[in-house]
């Protein structure tokens, strides 16, 4: 057992192991057959490249009183060179009108939203960037105003660095960005991706 299991298994016992205060964490789930093919197309650019997640969420209570949502990814929708209005080595952006019809299906379907993006600049250390966070800020409360809360639906954001990867998650019913608990990799083996700090 590696030690980002070991941790994981120590947080998921007790909020305090993992330095949370109690509240809600967030869990993502993306089986590796749609992470291994969107990662590879995500990190074969120079330039930043941006895909969308959709998953089913579901949320559970521990005995802390911490609220654990679970996303388990159903498909990926990577966005074409096309479709996005800005695009270079340090900045993307997607046309409005295809995450317009993205955040239609979400909203037809119950779905939870993680927007994943790349920063081909980063290798073993990635992070948010101020324009990110900023924009996170915006996108997720729009979404958690327009999607109906049941089944509940969140909104989530993942970047990437060369071999590396960050996440973040709207707390719902707050303005505030947490840190996303854990990403787990489902094959046949449940690998935990770890997690930089951001």
């Amino acid at each position: 057992m590696g030690i980002f299991t070991t941790q994981a298994k120590i947080a998921d016992r007790h909020p305090s192991a993992s330095g949370e205060s109690g509240g809600a964490a967030c869990r993502l789930r993306v089986p590796v057959a749609i992470w291994d093919g969107l990662t590879e197309w995500l990190r074969a650019s120079e330039q930043e490249r941006f895909a969308y997640l959709l998953g089913r969420a579901s949320a559970v209570d521990d005995p802390w009183g911490r609220r654990t949502v679970d996303v388990w990814v159903r498909r990926a929708v990577p966005v074409p060179d096309q479709a996005l209005v800005i695009q270079s080595p340090v900045r993307v952006e997607v046309d409005p009108t295809f995450s317009a019809a993205v955040l239609q299906a979400c909203w037809e379907g119950g779905l939870s939203l993680i927007d994943v993006h790349t920063h081909p600049f980063a290798d073993a250390s990635v992070g948010f960037s101020g324009h990110d966070r900023n924009n996170m800020l915006h996108t997720h409360a729009e979404f958690a105003a327009s999607i109906p809360t049941d089944p509940p639906a969140v909104a989530a954001s993942l970047v990437l660095g060369r071999r590396s990867a960050a996440g973040t998650w709207l707390v719902p019913g707050t303005n505030r960005l947490e840190p996303l608990h854990s990403l787990h990799i489902i094959g046949t083996h449940d690998e935990e991706i770890p997690l930089c700090e951001s």
